[in-house]
C-alpha cells in the first residue's frame, strides 16, 4: 500500500515480522511503516496518523501550518515537532512529538479534516499558539485570519468579532493576555505578513493610525492603486517591495509608473525592502515620520486616518 500504516495493522492482516523489516519500508514513527519518502509536513502528518489515538487532531503552530497560516521564518514546522491534541484518553508521547490534553467542551473548539488530515479549527489553533508564538506573530495570523491568505475557507476571511470571542472564550488560560494583546493590534484588510511586519514596526515608533491596503484615487475619482499602508491625512503611502519588484520586468516598469501615478494624484511613496524592516528600521522609521510630519500629518496619526481604519473593521 502507498499509505503508512501501523505494523500491529499489517500483522492483523497477515504479514510477517521479516517482510516489516525490508529495506524497501520506511518507519517514520514507532510501529509504523511506509514505501514512500515523506515531502513536507503533510506527508509527516500521514506517517503519525497510524498510530495515533482515536479524538486526537493535529493542534497549535502545526495546525496553522496546515491550514497554510503564516508563521515565523525561523519556525521549522517542515522538520520539527508534530504538535497534536488529544480529547479522550491520555497525552500522546512519542519521539518527534508533542503531545497536549485538550477539551471538547472548549467554546468554538471544532474539528476539520485538511488535506484527509485531522486538524482543528484554525481559531483554536491560533489561540494554542499563544503559548511559544512572540506576539508579532500572533498579529501576523489575526490578520490573515481576518484577511484571504489562507486557501482554505474556514481559515480566511473571519469577521474581527469572531477573534473577539474566541480570545473571550480562552479566558486566563496561559499566556491568554498576550492573545488579548494580538487581537488588539491586529487589523483587517492585510494582504500579507510583510505589511503586519511593516506596520507594526511604525506603530511602535508612534507612527499610529496607518490604514492598510487603503485606495488612492486621482482627482478624477479614479483608481490609482492600493496603498499597502496609508496615512491618509498626509497622503503618504508607504509600500512593500518584495525582491520579484525587481527582478520581474513587468513588475518593475509598472511599479516606476505607479510611483508617478502616485505622485500626481497628490501622494507620496516610500518603498520598503526586507532590509528596511531589519537592519535598516532606524533609517526607515525616520523617513516615514519626517515625510508625515512634513505634509502636515502627525507621526501619532490623525482622525481621518483612525476613522478610516476603523471603517475597514
Amino acid at each position: 500500500m502507498d499509505r503508512a500504516f501501523a505494523v500491529a495493522e499489517a500483522r492483523a492482516l497477515g504479514v510477517g515480522p521479516d517482510r516489516l523489516r525490508r529495506a524497501d519500508l520506511r518507519a517514520p514513527h514507532h510501529g509504523v511503516r511506509t514505501r514512500r519518502t515523506a515531502v513536507g509536513l503533510a506527508d509527516r502528518c500521514r506517517d503519525l496518523v497510524p498510530v495515533l489515538p482515536p479524538g486526537t487532531v493535529f493542534s497549535h503552530t502545526t495546525a496553522l501550518a496546515l491550514w497554510q497560516l503564516p508563521l515565523p521564518r525561523g519556525l521549522d514546522v517542515e522538520g520539527g515537532p508534530l504538535h497534536v491534541e488529544s480529547t479522550g484518553g491520555g497525552r500522546v508521547r512519542r519521539a518527534g512529538v508533542i503531545g497536549h490534553i485538550g477539551r471538547v467542551d472548549t467554546v468554538g473548539r471544532s474539528e476539520y479534516r485538511v488535506r484527509g488530515l485531522p486538524v482543528v479549527d484554525p481559531l483554536t489553533a491560533w489561540a494554542q499558539s499563544a503559548v511559544g508564538l512572540p506576539l508579532e506573530d500572533l498579529v501576523t495570523v489575526a490578520d490573515a485570519l481576518a484577511g484571504r491568505w489562507s486557501p482554505f475557507a474556514p481559515a480566511r476571511g473571519i469577521p474581527f468579532g469572531q477573534l473577539s470571542d474566541r480570545v473571550t472564550a480562552w479566558g486566563s488560560r496561559r499566556n491568554a493576555s498576550v492573545l488579548r494583546g494580538a487581537l488588539a493590534l491586529a487589523r483587517p484588510g492585510v494582504w500579507s505578513p510583510q505589511e503586519t511586519r511593516m506596520r507594526l514596526l511604525l506603530e511602535r515608533a508612534g507612527v499610529t493610525g496607518l490604514v492598510p491596503n487603503h485606495p488612492v484615487d486621482d482627482e478624477h475619482d479614479r483608481l490609482v492603486g492600493i496603498a499597502d499602508l496609508a496615512d491618509v491625512s498626509a497622503r503618504v503611502a508607504i509600500e512593500y517591495q518584495g525582491d520579484h519588484h525587481r527582478t520581474d520586468r513587468d513588475t518593475y516598469r509598472s511599479d516606476l509608473q505607479r510611483r508617478e501615478d502616485f505622485e500626481d494624484a497628490g501622494w507620496r511613496q516610500v518603498q520598503a525592502s526586507d532590509d528596511d524592516l531589519g537592519p535598516r528600521s532606524a533609517v526607515f522609521v525616520a523617513r516615514v515620520q519626517r515625510l508625515v510630519i512634513g505634509r502636515g500629518g502627525s507621526p501619532a496619526g490623525d482622525e481621518m486616518s483612525r476613522r478610516a481604519a476603523h471603517d475597514q473593521r
